[in-house]
């Protein structure tokens, strides 16, 4: 039974990359050169990490607050613990932050990942004249200051979009990140906070 399902799972991976080896060779390489055009026209590799640098800050920004309210509203903490667990959760949401960081920028190949999935997206969804029309627009000052922009406009509309998201979701999140308070919480009781608890 082990053996067929490893069977079932290496054919299914097999048939995932042969599908996806056969939809870029279907592109036609004038076609292809096209696509990779408009992708470097439009920024390529540096407007993806611009883009992943600005949602790793919001998430950075965003997750500490929250959790850091949830500390503050919980009764059942000494002030002393709660300054210590605001202290905890900030380096642990540092140390996160910083290893999404690396694995986004060390690990993956962003540039590469990006053309992989565009080349049959806009193979179907574009004709070779009309990926011309889209190149020669963002080779103009409109075309090249919509590029600019698009970061910053992404940015806002993230923010206007959790300003009226957030309130609805609050409590989905407040269950989730209680889960995570109640661990440090443990980890105060059990660790070095019996000291400062005691002093108190």
């Amino acid at each position: 039974m082990q053996k067929l399902k490893f069977l079932f799972f290496t054919i299914t991976i097999l048939v995932l990359c042969g599908s996806q080896s056969l939809a870029q060779q279907s592109v036609s390489p004038e076609k292809q050169a096209l696509i990779r055009e408009f992708l470097e026209v439009m920024g390529g590799q540096k407007s993806a990490n611009e883009m992943i640098d600005m949602m790793l800050a919001f998430q950075e920004k965003e997750s500490p607050k929250m959790l850091s309210s949830l500390i503050e509203q919980d009764k059942n903490l000494t002030p002393t613990q709660k300054q210590e667990l605001q202290q905890m959760t900030a380096e642990s949401a540092e140390r996160v932050g910083k290893r999404i960081r690396e694995f986004l920028t060390q690990r993956m190949n962003i540039g590469q990942m990006l053309e992989e999935i565009s080349l049959p997206i806009y193979d179907k969804n574009f004709t070779e004249s009309e990926l011309r029309d889209i190149i020669a627009f963002y080779r103009t000052p409109t075309g090249q200051k919509t590029i600019t922009l698009a970061p910053k406009m992404m940015m806002e509309a993230m923010m206007a979009f959790s300003e009226k998201f957030t309130p609805k979701f609050q409590e989905f999140i407040k269950e989730t990140t209680e889960a995570e308070l109640a661990q440090l919480k443990q980890k105060l009781q059990n660790g070095n906070g019996k000291k400062a608890v005691r002093k108190s």
